[in-house]
């Protein structure tokens, strides 16, 4: 039975297990990033400029270091243009987590956590306030229902982990097909 090949660039375990790390600082620094969205004055461009821009940089950086451990060459032309398909799908991830619908299902995991209580997040207008949640004495059948809007503005780290969330795993998305453009040996 003949070998497959096993030189021939395509991806593979090694290009997930480069992307991982770099896919949890992402989530990390998004996260952050958030808890300080007051402190700039055009946080959305903030945003929109230096994850991509941040991506390009740090995965171009993974890619050389991927080739010098596996080849023990480099070439930075490859390396970067391995890096593009992070760098696009990072503003895919951006311009998914800017639709509010998209970041009900996170925030629904993550709300309970913060908030101590569980809840229905909705889109849609609402009277309760997470104060009045956190005092009061509802009964189990009646989950209350709160606006995306409401919990993001008083928790930025919940917007923070929903934007972080799809940027993640753009980040992997992009890792994976990345690897192979950079793949030089």
């Amino acid at each position: 039975m003949a070998n497959p090949d096993t030189t021939s660039a395509g991806p593979n375990v090694d290009s997930l297990m480069t992307g991982f790390p770099v896919a949890v600082l992402f989530f990390l620094i998004t996260a952050v990033l958030f808890q300080f969205r007051d402190s700039f004055t055009s946080f959305n461009l903030v945003i929109w400029l230096t994850i991509p821009l941040l991506a390009l940089v740090i995965t171009s950086a993974v890619n050389v270091t991927s080739q010098y451990v596996n080849c023990k060459k480099t070439n930075v032309g490859k390396a970067i243009l391995g890096a593009l398909p992070s760098f696009v799908a990072v503003i895919l991830g951006l311009g998914i987590s800017s639709i509010s619908f998209c970041r009900i299902p996170v925030t629904s995991v993550f709300a309970p956590l913060l908030i101590g209580k569980t809840v229905d997040v909705t889109k849609n207008k609402s009277t309760t306030t997470i104060n009045s949640l956190k005092n009061s004495n509802s009964k189990e059948c009646c989950v209350p229902k709160l606006t995306l809007e409401s919990i993001e503005n008083q928790y930025p780290l919940i917007a923070g982990i929903s934007y972080g969330f799809y940027i993640m795993f753009s980040i992997l998305f992009g890792t994976v097909i990345g690897t192979s453009l950079s793949s030089i040996c």
